[in-house]
């Protein structure tokens, strides 16, 4: 058949576009969007256009639809490369690559609850005999994944119904895929005092000495940010010079790998952005490098982009770390660090959770507080005072 354009119009309440299926002698009609979601024409449009280039593409036959794999490569991944964060594209991409595309087939408006259901428990199967099993919250991600294609299907009009992973039974699996670890202010200092020379960085290696054409006061700056501000690290990257106000650091832009996106994580942005409190000590460290009349990236690269931490990681601060017995537990150590050390300051996990910039406190009680072993013993220590009080006054009125 020629290529078709097809008809958009409204009908109770909601947008149509109509065409003509092979076979068939009167036009059809698929459902767009309702007009509460799309009150303008100029809104559905883009809908309607990329539905027509779909069955352009496949062809206008009842008997045919998009497949999963077709539909994913070629609609949903282009679609939110243009609206999503790329580390988060590129994670329901790893899902996909890793986990799924092999053992999908068919249609996607043939995919029901039971067959979400299956493709879960055959990962887990396969897993299990390879690798020992996945994280829980590998698990849970696939399935976010598989949620977020069918609900773009559904918005798109390619999917009917409820979403085929509502109810589906997420594997158990592992308790956790990576420890979540965090830095002790004790152990942010000794990094602190690692980097305090004023002579160039020497890294010792198998071939002689090396000497990173980076300052140590940057390095002391960088950590300084993660540490005392707990800045994630594409945020870190993203900071400018302008957003420093001298008190406070605004948080208005992250960078991913190569990617610079002028809103963060939590959704700030140039009008309203994130801000953090800046301590003296970070006061001071970022002075150490700020250079007169300074303008552009905090911390860029020799060839005018933002520094590339995990490179600093790799050549600088992990060789350092270990010639100085050391562990690197990453740059998300740092602000999982913060959280810790205001926590056991008496700090409340509601301000705690507004400095890290949380949607939810639930996040920074679960995944940031890290109760440290000593707090565990003061904490049975003063259970054994109390007991041992209770024992004396019970002894008393005995006797």
């Amino acid at each position: 058949m020629r290529t078709q354009q097809g008809s958009l119009f409204k009908s109770h309440g909601a947008w149509y576009v109509r065409f003509r299926e092979h076979g068939k002698k009167n036009p059809v009609a698929h459902r767009l969007a309702s007009l509460t979601e799309y009150p303008k024409k100029s809104e559905v449009i883009p809908l309607k256009n990329e539905l027509m280039d779909r069955l352009n593409r496949i062809g206008f036959t009842s008997e045919v639809g998009v497949s999963i794999v077709d539909f994913v490569e070629n609609v949903y991944f282009p679609a939110i490369e243009k609206r999503l964060a790329m580390s988060t594209v590129k994670g329901y991409k790893d899902s996909w690559r890793c986990h799924i595309k092999d053992r999908v087939k068919g249609r996607v408006r043939d995919f029901r609850t039971v067959d979400g259901e299956n493709l879960m428990w055959e990962i887990e199967a396969a897993n299990k005999s390879l690798t020992g099993d996945l994280a829980h919250g590998t698990y849970k991600h696939i399935k976010v994944t598989l949620s977020a294609m069918f609900t773009f299907a559904r918005r798109k009009g390619i999917y009917d119904g409820v979403n085929p992973m509502t109810g589906v039974t997420i594997p158990k699996g592992k308790k956790h895929g990576r420890k979540r670890l965090a830095y002790t202010l004790e152990e942010v200092e000794k990094h602190l005092e690692l980097f305090s020379g004023k002579k160039p960085i020497v890294i010792l290696t198998e071939d002689g000495t090396h000497t990173p054409e980076i300052a140590q006061t940057v390095v002391r700056a960088a950590i300084g940010v993660a540490a005392f501000a707990g800045l994630r690290q594409g945020e870190i990257r993203g900071q400018w010079w302008e957003d420093d106000d001298g008190d406070i650091l605004n948080i208005r832009r992250s960078v991913w790998r190569t990617h610079l996106k002028d809103e963060t994580k939590t959704h700030e942005d140039d009008e309203d952005p994130g801000v953090v409190p800046i301590i003296k000590p970070l006061r001071l460290l970022l002075d150490a490098i700020k250079p007169e009349n300074a303008s552009g990236w905090m911390f860029p690269n020799t060839i005018g982009g933002a520094l590339d931490l995990d490179n600093l990681a790799d050549r600088v601060i992990k060789p350092v770390f270990k010639a100085n017995g050391m562990e690197w537990k990453g740059w998300h150590a740092y602000r999982r660090g913060l959280a810790t050390n205001l926590h056991e300051l008496g700090v409340r996990d509601k301000v705690i959770q507004a400095i890290l910039r949380h949607e939810d406190v639930s996040t920074t009680q679960r995944s940031y507080i890290k109760t440290v072993p000593q707090v565990v013993t003061d904490a049975m220590n003063q259970l054994e005072e109390r007991i041992a009080r209770a024992a004396v006054v019970q002894q008393v009125a005995v006797n």
